[in-house]
């Protein structure tokens, strides 16, 4: 499971997270399959990480990946304490599929019917607020929000800035390295069971491991 602040908070193991990774994971899938073989893949912004933006430009096979990994971790029994970057994803996820419940209700549902978990909390008008508050409940801060600002600045007020909100350098290192990551990991398709139903996950591994994937 995910934890923070010393293993005391954990992110829920219910049916609404499940609801936020699920959405947010095949509405990415769908927007690269859509995608796939069209060329110039590189001019495609899209994926649920648009919702934080400094992570807006994260290759869509590698938001999958990174989503993948934190699923895995959260359906683990064991604690697993959860990165900047953990938050990050998990706040996308839960923010982009709050979205598409609103704007395309009726397509949330049939990919939740479809799913390799029965639901048992209704789709609702709320929902989306749910999804909202479930997030902050776990983590309480939007600090990646904020950290696009740091791009600007010369790297001793940075680290400056860093400090003063309490970011650990290696949290934000390993933000730099999801920005860089061209693919996504060997594990994604295995890190995706669970999530994705087998037909889905057999689909669309050939997307998220073909050569061309962005």
């Amino acid at each position: 499971m995910l934890t923070c602040y010393g293993d005391e908070v954990s992110l829920p193991q219910n049916d609404l997270a499940y609801v936020g990774f699920r959405l947010a994971a095949l509405e990415t899938l769908c927007q690269m399959d859509a995608c796939h073989g069209l060329g110039d893949e590189d001019d495609y912004d899209f994926g649920y990480l648009t919702e934080v933006p400094l992570l807006a430009e994260v290759v869509p096979a590698v938001q999958v990946d990174l989503l993948a990994a934190v699923w895995r971790r959260h359906q683990d029994p064991a604690p697993h304490a959860a990165s900047l970057l953990d938050a990050a994803v998990v706040y996308a996820a839960f923010r982009a599929a709050g979205r598409m419940i609103h704007d395309q209700y009726d397509l949330a549902r049939r990919w939740l019917k479809d799913g390799p978990k029965r639901v048992r909390c209704r789709l609702g008008e709320r929902t989306p607020d749910k999804l909202h508050d479930l997030f902050f409940d776990f983590w309480d801060d939007v600090d990646f929000l904020s950290l696009e600002e740091l791009q600007d600045l010369a790297p001793p007020d940075a680290h400056t800035v860093r400090e003063l909100m309490g970011l650990p350098d290696g949290e934000v290192e390993e933000i730099q390295e999801a920005l860089g990551r061209a693919r996504p990991s060997p594990a994604v398709v295995e890190n995706l069971v669970g999530l994705l139903n087998e037909d889905e996950i057999q689909g669309f591994a050939r997307v998220l491991l073909s050569p061309d994937a962005r």
